[in-house]
């Protein structure tokens, strides 16, 4: 499992530039260097990988603009849009009607589901319930009474803990790999995270003793899809966006990023 380093960010620290040479407009694009993969993380020689990366770097090209990239910590990339510091963001950003609030969601790119995680010494049963809102199965409260689950901050996994699960303590970090840090060193009991994320650290001999203790239930509180992020009412920026995913879907470039990044399909 790769640490953090929040000095990689610092104050929005490094950008770079993206997309096609010859274009004139141009569009700013804050993205975090946070190691999330499948979704993105810095290589050893400072460069972006994952899906997000390989998507971004061809949506530029398709929406014909040079897309000047920020970095910086992920819990800033919704501020920063709202302060008009960026044009756009992207960063595992699941559509919630909670964010729709502050901001204007693309197409969705890829859909996820949520693992809650836990040792395998760890005997207790983890069961679903009925939600008390009506929205389907979700963990039951009973099960997770008075044990410590580690979310990452304002994540809809976060939100989750707080609207369902209030017997439970939620602590919360400022990044997914934190989380697991302290499930392995025994700071809290679960965590609640995002599954491809997770599935790539119990493949690692660190992640070999902890288990998906179950597979949640799709909710309306863990979104409807993962999307880029533009400011509220900025039409312009979102349609070019959503123009550039329609035609890397239609051309079967996303599909071959997903099929790389997501199911290991060289």
């Amino acid at each position: 499992m790769k640490t953090f380093k929040s000095a990689l960010f610092a104050g929005i620290a490094l950008s770079m530039s993206i997309g096609s040479a010859l274009a004139e407009d141009s569009l700013r694009l804050g993205m975090t260097p946070e190691p999330y993969m499948p979704f993105t993380q810095i290589d050893s020689s400072g460069k972006w990988e994952g899906l997000e990366a390989d998507l971004t770097r061809a949506l530029c090209d398709k929406m014909a603009v040079k897309c000047e990239i920020s970095q910086m910590a992920w819990d800033g990339l919704i501020p920063s849009l709202k302060e008009n510091k960026v044009d756009f963001i992207i960063g595992a950003f699941s559509i919630t009607d909670e964010r729709r609030k502050s901001v204007d969601f693309s197409t969705p790119y890829y859909t996820e589901g949520t693992s809650f995680v836990g040792a395998k010494s760890d005997s207790s049963e983890i069961k679903t319930a009925d939600a008390p809102d009506g929205s389907g199965k979700i963990i039951d409260p009973a099960s997770v009474e008075g044990k410590i689950i580690g979310v990452q901050t304002s994540s809809v996994q976060s939100a989750y803990v707080a609207k369902y699960l209030t017997g439970a303590e939620a602590k919360s970090y400022d990044t997914a790999d934190n989380s697991v840090a302290d499930l392995v060193a025994g700071r809290v009991d679960y965590v609640l995270i995002p599954d491809l994320y997770i599935q790539t650290f119990l493949k690692t001999p660190e992640g070999a003793d902890y288990e998906v203790k179950l597979e949640v239930p799709k909710n309306v509180v863990l979104g409807e899809g993962v999307a880029y992020a533009v400011r509220k009412g900025d039409a312009a920026t979102l349609d070019k966006v959503n123009a550039g995913l329609a035609a890397l879907e239609k051309d079967g470039e996303l599909k071959k990023f997903v099929d790389t990044w997501i199911f290991g399909k060289k």
